[in-house]
């Protein structure tokens, strides 16, 4: 929406704009996931009593920097990393994308051609060609 409500002059600058936009919101998301899993993490291993490689307990680390290094945590945080992304961001999407992006166009095509006699040509074959 708010590529089209700039109001740009050629369709490739509106779309270069949503591409932008879109890639903005996909990594503000991811970044808004990793802090989530990192808090949750964090309050996990704090009420479990996790301690450092030195028996430091998780509470007393007081810097982001030192807590975020502990094998604990990034072990945490490893495989809620892991999870994220496999199979439900590398795997599912690649195997589904098909569907509704070529399958269906297909086939409500062949649909609208083969019920629609008016339909013929040049029209027909851009109803079932493939975007």
């Amino acid at each position: 929406r708010i590529s089209d409500w700039v109001g740009f002059r050629f369709k490739d600058d509106r779309e270069a704009c949503y591409m932008i936009l879109y890639t903005v919101a996909c990594m503000f998301t991811v970044a808004l996931d990793f802090v989530t899993t990192y808090f949750t993490a964090e309050r996990v291993m704090e009420g479990l009593g996790f301690r450092t490689y030195f028996g430091v307990p998780l509470e007393r680390i007081t810097t982001f920097t030192d807590k975020f290094e502990t094998y604990g945590m990034q072990r945490a945080l490893a495989e809620n990393t892991y999870s994220y992304a496999f199979p439900s961001t590398f795997l599912i999407p690649f195997l589904i994308e098909p569907l509704p992006l070529v399958i269906a166009p297909l086939v409500l095509g062949k649909l609208i051609v083969r019920t629609h006699p008016e339909v013929q040509g040049r029209d027909a074959e851009e109803w079932v060609a493939m975007v």
